[in-house]
């Protein structure tokens, strides 16, 4: 069974797209540390490319501030998932991750379309990934 079964428009995740590659190469289903893995491996230098593109900017300052926060947030999320495995606080901590970056997008003034393309990409990843957990979380 997929991890990304309950995910509705799933298919349409990098998230997604990872655990099919994934299964290819392993020739069975990936865990979700692995996929989450993948996908935080992209995560980090897609949002990297939003401090970019908002360098100079006047919330650029902000911006990178954020997304730096963001990062490390992935970073202590993925620490979690791999020592823990799905737990409601896993789940919890990339929901938080994903409501950060859709504030971002809302406070801080982003206009550029691909910054806000990026970021939206990311929060949809972002809640795919809290969304699998929270269905992979076992009864208690």
């Amino acid at each position: 069974m997929s991890i990304f079964s309950n995910i509705v428009n799933a298919e349409h995740t990098f998230a997604a797209w990872a655990e099919k590659e994934l299964l290819k190469l392993e020739g069975v289903a990936p865990t979700i540390e692995r996929v989450v893995d993948t996908v935080l491996t992209y995560a980090g230098p897609a949002l990297q490319t939003v401090v970019t593109l908002e360098a100079g900017e006047p919330a650029g300052a902000l911006v990178a501030k954020i997304i730096g926060t963001v990062q490390s947030d992935l970073t202590a999320a993925s620490g979690l998932i791999n020592d823990f495995g799905a737990t409601p606080s896993v789940a919890s901590v990339f929901s938080a991750v994903a409501s950060n970056l859709s504030t971002l997008l809302a406070d801080t003034g982003v206009k550029n379309p691909k910054s806000v393309s990026t970021v939206t990409k990311i929060v949809g990843e972002v809640n795919a990934i809290a969304a699998a957990i929270a269905a992979a979380i076992p009864a208690a």
